[in-house]
């Protein structure tokens, strides 16, 4: 009975030190920053909460130094590039190329149409063709005289925005090769010509010509609009210069001063051509002003 006994106490103190061993388990424990997201602590005191929620990382209780269980997984980020270039042809040095217009005018070069040809925001080619013909009643030196004008020209313009914008400063050529005006007057009472003054059968009918002297006349001016800007299908132009020219003037007349024995009224006619000639240097800058409505392509 007695050996009995200590048989069993010792099997009891046997299993009371193999439970422990045989039971205990590693216990996987939040990290810190799990405890933080739920807004408190393993210690039993509430932390702030993290500004960003994050997945929680759990650690081995039992390494004294606290390993990681289980890494986050890792999260990859795509990036999706935008393609910058927009549609449209560029020149060989990058540069955008405006396109093409066409548009229609009117004004004091009479009516016409340009071509603007696009390099880039800033500068544009403009070519065309003007025709004009009207008539104006003007008094030259004693006389008033009837000019029937005919007006043929090709501009050859460079257009400058310096803003990139419309507003726009033109310099160019204006080739005039049949730009002129016949002039006629038919006195009806005695009328000064030269420095003596004429009954009317001797004037008869002065007749002549005003020419352009030079068919390749230079052009400066202004303007607004810009026919090949982006996004801009119809544009309203306004073309504000001056044509800097000079003039040939002829005068000839059929009356009998022409023929009289003496030459005084001959020479009388050369003065009145003179005259003529010293007036047309007033219109050495001849005005433009052109309205327009292009139509970019």
């Amino acid at each position: 009975m007695k050996h009995t006994m200590w048989m069993l106490g010792l099997v009891v103190a046997f299993g009371w030190m193999a439970a422990p061993a045989h039971g205990q388990q590693r216990t996987i424990q939040p990290s810190p920053a799990y405890y933080q997201q739920q807004g408190g602590s393993p210690y039993g005191y509430p932390v702030a909460p993290s500004e960003s929620p994050q997945s929680p990382v759990y650690y081995d209780s039992d390494s004294w130094y606290s390993r990681p269980a289980a890494a986050a997984p890792a999260t990859t980020q795509e990036y999706v590039w935008a393609d910058d270039d927009e549609e449209g042809i560029y020149w060989v040095w990058g540069q955008k190329w405006p396109g093409m217009a066409v548009a229609p005018k009117i004004g004091t070069t009479g009516i016409g149409v340009d071509g603007i040809f696009g390099i880039n925001r800033f500068l544009n080619l403009r070519g065309g063709f003007n025709y004009g013909s009207f008539t104006w009643t003007r008094k030259f030196s004693k006389v008033k005289y009837d000019l029937d004008f005919d007006m043929t020209s090709i501009p050859l313009l460079v257009d400058i925005q310096p803003f990139g914008g419309h507003f726009r400063i033109v310099g160019g050529v204006y080739i005039q090769p049949n730009t002129e005006a016949d002039l006629r007057a038919t006195p009806s009472k005695n009328v000064q010509i030269g420095e003596h003054t004429y009954p009317p059968e001797v004037v008869g009918t002065l007749s002549g010509s005003i020419e352009v002297d030079q068919v390749l006349t230079p052009y400066l001016g202004i303007g607004f609009g810009n026919a090949v800007a982006e996004d801009q299908l119809f544009t309203l132009g306004i073309d504000i210069g001056v044509i800097f020219q000079s003039y040939d003037a002829t005068l000839t007349s059929d009356g009998k001063g022409m023929t009289t024995k003496f030459d005084t009224f001959r020479k009388d006619l050369k003065k009145e051509e003179e005259n003529i000639q010293k007036d047309l240097d007033d219109f050495r800058f001849y005005p433009v002003l052109t309205i327009s409505l292009a139509w970019h392509f």
